[in-house]
C-alpha cells in the first residue's frame, strides 16, 4: 500500500512496504491533472512493487512504462530498472517486445490486402496455402476469417502438445538453447500439424480458442501474396507510412542495437529471457516498439487511417464472443476489451503489455513491463479503474445504477414470490395485497397484506438499503406472509431488473440468502 508521495525534479518517490519506488516523469508528459497522475502512479507502482496486493497474483517486473494520451494531456512515466545488475533506470522511450499486439498489425495488413481484392476473409486456407491446408487436421475447411478471430480450432504451437511434446516457447523456460533457437514460420506450422490436435471443428458454434498458429498461417498467406518477407510488408504498409522509426519486425535474437531492457519470465527473476529468439513469435508476436510509436499506431488504426475504405475497420470490429476473462469479444486481430475500448494485449517470455484506445473520451494507453507476469495482464482494467476514480472515464456501474433506479421508480410492484434459502418459493394467495412503490426522492410505500409500511430507500454503489418508517402492526390471518415479507424487505442488499421486466430484490437474513420477486402491478 502506498503511504506517501513526494515530487522532486521530475521524480515521484513512493514509499511503501517494499521500500522506495522511483517513478520518472518523461519529457513527453504534459498537463496531466494531479489526481490523474496520482491514480496512474499507483498502477505503475504495482508493475514493479513486490509488496503490492496484486504481486502474488499477477507478478511484478524489474521495470515498466505506463503512458496515457488524451487530446488535452499526456501521462508518461517509467518505474524500476532496465538492468537490475547496474540499477540503470527505465526510460519511457525504452523499446519493448509487443508480443501478441503484433496480431493487430498482421490483421491490418490482411484487411489492406482484402481492400486490394487479392483475398477475402472467407477464402479457404487451401486457396493460398494448399500444402499446409492438406497437412493440418481439418485444414481443407479453414477460412482466413476463422484463423483471424480464433474460431478455427487450430492447435497453438506455443502450447504443450497432447502427445507430450513441449510447446515452442513453453519448452524454452527449461532449456537456454531452446530459448535462442530460431524457426521459420513454416516450421512453426509444421510443429502444430505434427504434434497438435484440433481444439474444435472449424467454425463450431459458440467455440473460441486463442491460437498463435492461426496468425502464423496468416503471415504465410501475406508473404505468398506479397512475394516478400513479412517484415518488409510491415515496414512498407504500416511502419513507414506512420513514421514509426522505433518499430521493427525482429526475426531472431534481438541485438544490443535495439536497446531492449533485460527481461525475465517472472519473479524472483531467476529465469532471464533477454535472449529469446523472436522468430518464435513471427506474425503472432515478433515486433519491437516503443510507447510513443504504439500510441501512433493504435490511434491511427481506430481512426480508420490505415484503410482506404470505411468498412474495413468496421469489419475488423465484427466480434465473436470469447472464453477469455480479459477479452470478452474478439474481431479480426482486434479485441473489444470493454464497451468502446479496443486493442490487444501481448506477452512474450520476457514482457507483458497492453495497448488500447478508448472511444469515449478519445484517449489511448500503452503499458508494458519487463517480465512475462505482471499487472499489465489486466492493464486496461487497472487503468480504466484509475481513470474512473478521477472522472476521466465514466463509471459504467453508475450508469447502470441510474438506469436501475429509473426502472424501479414511478411504478407499483406486486409480489410474485419469496425465496428463502434452499426451500420452495413462498407465493402469496393474493399477490395484489403485497406491493411496494419506490419514490425517486428516496421514500417508499409498501402494502404487506393487512399492514402498511412507509420508509426510506437508497441504491448506492450497487447496494440497496430499505429502512422502515411508520409501520402498522395489525394481526393478519395465519396464512399471511405479512411478517415474512416485511422481514425480508428490510434485509435487502441488492436489486436487479431481469430481462422479462421483473424486479429481483436480494437479501441476507440470519446468514441465509433470500430473494423477493416482483412484477409490475397491472
Amino acid at each position: 500500500m502506498l503511504k506517501s508521495g513526494l515530487i522532486i525534479a521530475g521524480l515521484v518517490l513512493f514509499t511503501g512496504q517494499a521500500g522506495a519506488q522511483v517513478i520518472v516523469s518523461c519529457d513527453a508528459e504534459h498537463n496531466v491533472p494531479s489526481n490523474v497522475g496520482a491514480e496512474l502512479d499507483a498502477v505503475l507502482t504495482k508493475m514493479v512493487d513486490p509488496a503490492s496486493g496484486l504481486a502474488s497474483i499477477v507478478g511484478y517486473a524489474p521495470g515498466g512504462v505506463l503512458s496515457v494520451r488524451s487530446a488535452d494531456w499526456r501521462y508518461a512515466r517509467s518505474a524500476g530498472t532496465a538492468d537490475p545488475d547496474h540499477v540503470s533506470p527505465m526510460s519511457c522511450d525504452t523499446p519493448f517486445q509487443i508480443g501478441s499486439n503484433t496480431k493487430m498489425i498482421t490483421a491490418t495488413v490482411l484487411m489492406q490486402l482484402k481492400e486490394e481484392g487479392v483475398l477475402t476473409l472467407d477464402d479457404l486456407l487451401s486457396r493460398h496455402l494448399p500444402g499446409f491446408a492438406e497437412a493440418l487436421p481439418n485444414g481443407d475447411l479453414l477460412t482466413l476469417r476463422q484463423l483471424a478471430n480464433h474460431t478455427a480450432g487450430v492447435f497453438s504451437y506455443t502450447d504443450n502438445a497432447p502427445d507430450g511434446t513441449p510447446g515452442i516457447m513453453e519448452g524454452d523456460l527449461a532449456d537456454p538453447d531452446a530459448l535462442r533457437r530460431g524457426y521459420t514460420m513454416e516450421e512453426l506450422v509444421a510443429f502444430a500439424a505434427e504434434h497438435g490436435q484440433p481444439t474444435f471443428f472449424p467454425g463450431a458454434e459458440g467455440q473460441w480458442a486463442y491460437s498463435n498458429t492461426g496468425y502464423i498461417l496468416l503471415g504465410l498467406v501475406i508473404e505468398k501474396i506479397e512475394g516478400r518477407p513479412l517484415g518488409q510488408s510491415f515496414d512498407a504498409r504500416i511502419f513507414e507510412p506512420l513514421g514509426l522509426k522505433d518499430t521493427s519486425y525482429v526475426d531472431g535474437v534481438p541485438g544490443p542495437e535495439l536497446g531492449l531492457p533485460r527481461a525475465y519470465f517472472g519473479a524472483p527473476f531467476d529465469i532471464e529471457t533477454t535472449d529469446w529468439n523472436m522468430s518464435q513469435g513471427a506474425a503472432a508476436g515478433a515486433v519491437v516498439s516503443t510507447a510513443d510509436d504504439m500510441h501512433v499506431f493504435i490511434e491511427a488504426l481506430l481512426a480508420g487511417n490505415l484503410f482506404a475504405l470505411e468498412t474495413s475497420l468496421a469489419e475488423m470490429q465484427e466480434t465473436v464472443t470469447t472464453s477469455s476473462g480479459t477479452i470478452p469479444n474478439y474481431g479480426i486481430g482486434l479485441a473489444q476489451k470493454a464497451e468502446g475500448v479496443w486493442g490487444h494485449g501481448g506477452q512474450t517470455l520476457g514482457f507483458e503489455s497492453d495497448i488500447a484506445f478508448f472511444e469515449e473520451p478519445s484517449l489511448s494507453m500503452v503499458g508494458w513491463a519487463s517480465s512475462a507476469n505482471n499487472i499489465m495482464v489486466i492493464g486496461v482494467s487497472a487503468v480504466s479503474k484509475a481513470l474512473m476514480n478521477t472522472g476521466v472515464l465514466p463509471d459504467p456501474s453508475a450508469a447502470l445504477e441510474a438506469e436501475l433506479i429509473g426502472k424501479m421508480t414511478g411504478s407499483e410492484w406486486q409480489l410474485v414470490s419469496i425465496q428463502s434459502g434452499d426451500g420452495d418459493p413462498l407465493q402469496p394467495a393474493n399477490p395484489e395485497d403485497y406491493t411496494i412503490a419506490f419514490d425517486a426522492a428516496g421514500s417508499f410505500a409498501a402494502q404487506a397484506d393487512c399492514n402498511r409500511v412507509l420508509g426510506d430507500w437508497s441504491l448506492e454503489n450497487q447496494k440497496l438499503t430499505i429502512e422502515a418508517g411508520p409501520t402498522t402492526l395489525a394481526a393478519c390471518p395465519p396464512e399471511s406472509l405479512s411478517e415474512t415479507f416485511i422481514q425480508w424487505l428490510f434485509a435487502a442488499g441488492g436489486a436487479s431488473i431481469a430481462e422479462d421486466g421483473t424486479l429481483l430484490v436480494f437479501a441476507v437474513q440470519d446468514e441465509k440468502f433470500g430473494q423477493l420477486l416482483f412484477a409490475l402491478k397491472q
